[in-house]
């Protein structure tokens, strides 16, 4: 019991400096986006974050790169995703708010009209 403890410790304690190089550039990007509210830049904080941290150990598994060029290029990525991050939601948000229109037209469209049926 106490090697797995000491292994949980060991993980969570490797997952959270991980985060840290993201999470330093998703900061310093807050400081350059006056007139945030605390919500947006709570979320655009996570949305880098989160990114750099997927993107770049997905980055690490395809190519061999030293570890503080990996650092780096998920810090640009995880910059990247913090300026897209209201593009991207405002375009799910259309989209999927033109949605149920797209489909009613398309099942329409399938059905018979009145000169099929004769």
């Amino acid at each position: 019991m106490d090697k797995l403890l000491h292994e949980v410790v060991d993980w969570a304690q490797a997952f959270l400096l991980s985060l840290v190089p993201p999470a330093l550039g998703a900061i310093v990007s807050l400081f350059y986006e006056p007139g945030l509210t605390w919500s947006a830049r709570a979320a655009r904080l996570w949305v880098g974050v989160t990114i750099s941290y997927f993107v770049g150990r997905a980055l690490g598994v395809v190519a061999d790169f030293h570890p503080y060029v990996l650092q780096a290029v998920a810090f640009l990525l995880g910059l990247v995703a913090y300026r897209a991050a209201p593009a991207f939601v405002a375009g799910v948000v259309k989209a999927v708010g033109e949605a149920p229109a797209l489909v009613r037209d398309r099942v329409i469209g399938l059905l018979p009209t009145k000169k099929d049926t004769k």
